[in-house]
């Protein structure tokens, strides 16, 4: 199945990682993608509504945070959120800002792993706060399911959710299988969905 993946258009891997933020459901996502598409990946987002940093750029593989800046912006500074990254050292107050130093933080764990890895991700990438901080207490262990992330509490919901984003991901991939933009799929579930 990795061989296939990696074998795919560039629309059909984002839009099999991204689907669901691409549909505007979820805030933000990361993307894995080889070095070759670091050109490609702005042309292939254009009108797509998403914002993009590169996290991580390794000898083969970049890493990406695709992202919707008000949702996530909503998210980063709701009480709860905003209280938790200032505690793990973000004290900046722009998303902008915060994504620099998330980077900073992503890189260094993975040029040296002498730091432990930044579980502030998962406000980052819209995760419950109940589920970051449950993975964070259990260290990844005693989870009650996991899919798109493990989830610490209210399984039926998130089983619900989850499920939502792999129906959207199948519409999102199909279409651009048929050789679709992203901004046209993207265009198309706006209007279907509004």
């Amino acid at each position: 199945m990795l061989t296939w993946w990696w074998h795919q258009p560039l629309e059909v891997k984002i839009a099999g990682q991204c689907a669901p933020v691409l549909a505007g459901v979820k805030p933000s996502n990361m993307l894995v993608l080889e070095n070759k598409h670091i050109r490609d990946v702005v042309r292939t987002l254009e009108g797509t509504g998403l914002s993009w940093r590169c996290l991580y750029a390794g000898d083969e593989k970049n890493i990406w945070l695709l992202y919707r800046k008000a949702a996530l912006e909503e998210i980063v500074f709701r009480e709860e959120e905003r209280m938790f990254l200032a505690e793990n050292g973000y004290e900046e107050d722009r998303l902008d800002q915060m994504l620099v130093r998330l980077g900073q933080r992503f890189r260094e764990y993975r040029r040296t792993q002498d730091i432990p890895f930044p579980h502030e991700m998962g406000v980052f990438l819209g995760y419950p706060m109940a589920d970051v901080k449950g993975f964070i207490k259990h260290e990844g262990k005693n989870y009650l399911y996991s899919g798109y992330w493990k989830v610490y509490e209210n399984v039926e919901e998130r089983k619900e959710l989850f499920k939502s984003y792999e129906q959207i991901r199948y519409v999102f991939i199909q279409e651009a299988e048929k050789g679709k933009n992203l901004w046209e799929i993207t265009s198309e579930w706006q209007c279907m969905t509004a």
